[in-house]
């Protein structure tokens, strides 16, 4: 697996596994995964990557909420 980031367009591509995408789904918020002829995911395409991975990175860092037992 690897990535690669192109700054002009602010896509961020995942290659999950060797082998040519042949169509790719839209499954929401610019996040296209690309399948190959046998339906294997071979890649992940987040569009906008910037804001994307800000969003993680605050989720990744806000404090942890506790249940707190009935």
């Amino acid at each position: 697996m690897n990535a690669e980031y192109s700054p002009d367009s602010d896509a961020l591509v995942i290659h999950l596994r060797r082998g040519r995408p042949a169509y790719g789904e839209d499954i929401g918020d610019g996040i296209i995964v690309h399948y190959d002829k046998n339906r294997t995911p071979v890649e992940i395409e987040i569009l906008e990557a910037r804001s994307h991975l800000a969003r993680w990175v605050e989720k990744a860092r806000a404090p942890k909420r506790r249940a707190i037992p009935a």
